[in-house]
C-alpha cells in the first residue's frame, strides 16, 4: 500500500530525522531518526578466514535435521561435536547429555582437506543454517579454536561466522 505526501528531512550533523506526514492525520504517519554512533567500527574483515584448511559441502536441510535432533541431546552449553573423516566423506555428528542420552549420526558430503574435530553451539549453527536458502552449503574450518565459515554454495555475496566452542 503506497502513499504519497511530503516527506521532511531535518539535517544536522547528528542526528538526521525523516518525517512522512499524511493529511488525513494531525500528527506524522513516520517519523524515523538516525544518529551516528561515536568511535569506529570493528574491522570485521579481519575475523573473516579467506581460506580454510578444511571444506565441507553437505545438503542443507539434512544438515538443518541432525543438528536439531542432536540439540535434543546436547548440555546446557548447547554443545554438539562435529568429527569430519575426510577419507570416507562423512561427518559424524555427536552430543550427549548425562540426563537426556547421546546422539550419534553421520551424514555423507564432499570434504576436502584435513580431518577435524570441532564443537559448535548448536543455536549458532541451526540460526546461520536456516539464513540460508540454497539446498547445498559449504562448511569451512580451519581449528578446533578458529572461526568458520558458512555460506550458500550458490551465492559468494552471503558469509556467516560462527566460533567453535572448547569441547568439554
Amino acid at each position: 500500500n503506497q502513499k504519497e505526501g511530503p516527506l521532511k528531512i531535518y539535517l544536522s550533523p547528528n542526528p538526521a530525522a525523516f518525517e512522512f506526514s499524511m493529511e488525513e492525520v494531525s500528527h506524522p504517519k513516520i517519523l524515523l531518526i538516525s544518529k551516528l554512533i561515536e568511535g569506529e567500527y570493528p574491522n570485521y574483515q579481519e575475523i573473516i578466514p579467506q581460506k580454510t584448511k578444511t571444506q565441507i559441502i553437505l545438503k542443507r536441510q539434512e544438515f538443518i535435521d541432525q543438528i536439531k535432533l542432536a540439540s535434543l541431546f546436547s548440555k546446557k552449553t548447547n554443545e554438539i561435536k562435529l568429527k569430519v573423516d575426510v577419507k570416507s566423506q562423512k561427518i559424524e555428528i555427536l552430543s550427549q547429555n548425562p540426563e537426556a542420552g547421546e546422539y550419534r549420526a553421520s551424514l555423507f558430503g564432499e570434504i576436502k582437506g584435513e580431518p577435524l574435530d570441532i564443537s559448535f553451539n548448536h543455536r549458532f549453527l541451526l540460526d546461520g543454517l536456516l539464513s540460508i536458502r540454497s539446498p547445498e552449503v559449504i562448511l569451512g574450518l580451519n581449528s578446533e579454536e578458529g572461526a568458520a565459515v558458512l555460506k550458500p554454495n550458490s551465492d559468494e555475496s552471503y558469509i556467516y561466522i560462527i566460533m567453535p566452542i572448547k569441547s568439554s
